[in-house]
């Protein structure tokens, strides 16, 4: 019996996507210039998303099941290839929100801009901006 996958060894739906992706391109003897050039995606998208440097879009699935005759299979996947990155996505904004540290570097920018300078008379949104950060209970 097999251990379950942890860590970096553990399957992506992102990684499942892009070796469909190379599988199907070579099964039908395309390669990515050939496959960007019959879709208005470049190649240099279609290179990026294989080797996982960025995420497929929707569209770009749909387009290469039309384009190689998957049937279906890459949109089929999609679903799960989204759910993927809105949980990084979701990851990234929990860390940077971690002690607030955005928040109270813009209330004290914006508090010194109206200490040092009359900037709130010629631009209200630096007092509404900072209006709205006092406003903020993190």
């Amino acid at each position: 019996m097999t251990e379950p996958l942890t860590g970096r060894a553990q399957a992506s739906a992102a990684r499942d996507f892009a070796a469909q992706l190379r599988w199907w391109r070579g099964v039908r003897g395309y390669s990515q210039g050939r496959l960007a050039q019959r879709m208005p995606h470049s190649e240099a998208m279609i290179a990026k998303v294989e080797s996982g440097e960025r995420w497929p879009t929707e569209d770009l699935a749909r387009r290469c099941d039309e384009v190689l005759q998957t049937g279906g299979l890459l949109s089929g996947m999609y679903p799960a290839v989204r759910a993927e990155q809105q949980a990084s996505d979701g990851r990234r904004r929990r860390r940077k929100e971690v002690g607030d540290a955005s928040v109270d570097d813009a209330r004290r920018l914006l508090s010194m801009v109206l200490a040092d300078t009359n900037l709130s008379a010629t631009h209200p949104f630096v007092r509404d901006a900072l209006a709205a950060l006092d406003g903020t209970d993190n």
